[in-house]
């Protein structure tokens, strides 16, 4: 027996089992059983300022966070920079990462190199990531928080004009997007 467990937003659990040669049953079952519970098990969420929800596919495109079910993670929508929106060094991206308030949480931070690059679209270019989950990213460097493993001093970033990964002096300027535990 195969099994999955899928967790849902109110932190419910909804367990699978099958043999492995029903997986047409498998994807049927798991569908009929998410509707049941009236939740996203896959996908994405959209997270409105007003406190609001969305699924991920909604058109609107004034949420403030989005929430990724696959990775557990919540994310905000919008390129962080300095107050004239100006890029910033990787210290002050991780700062005002960690002093972001949003939605009643205070737990946002720099995401890893790998957060990062896991929301690169490769069918996109300027911005190379989904603008309906992700409309206020700038088609810019954004700093990550892995270090470069040759020298403390660079640190990983995501290039969201063409998609690229690269490293950098953590003194040289990019942006943030800010990231946390969806759920905590």
């Amino acid at each position: 027996m195969n099994a999955i467990t899928i967790r849902t937003k109110g932190d419910a659990e909804i367990q699978l089992s099958l043999p492995p040669t029903s997986i047409n049953g498998f994807i049927e079952l798991a569908a009929e059983q998410v509707a049941a519970q009236g939740v996203v098990a896959l996908g994405h969420t959209k997270l409105f300022a007003d406190g609001t929800s969305a699924a991920g596919n909604d058109p609107r495109t004034d949420h403030v966070a989005v929430i990724d079910h696959v990775t557990g993670l919540m994310w905000a929508v919008k390129s962080i920079g300095d107050s004239d929106g100006d890029p910033m060094s990787q210290a002050d991206c991780d700062k005002a990462c960690s002093e972001l308030r949003l939605l009643g949480h205070d737990d946002w931070r720099l995401p890893t190199r790998a957060e990062l690059s896991a929301l690169v679209d490769e069918t996109r270019h300027e911005p190379a990531i989904d603008t309906a989950l992700f409309p206020g990213v700038l088609p810019r460097w954004h700093w990550s928080s892995t270090a470069a493993a040759w020298s403390s001093a660079s640190a990983w970033l995501v290039g969201f004009d063409s998609g690229d990964v690269g490293d950098s002096p953590r003194l040289n300027f990019g942006f943030a997007l800010a990231v946390r535990r969806a759920g905590q």
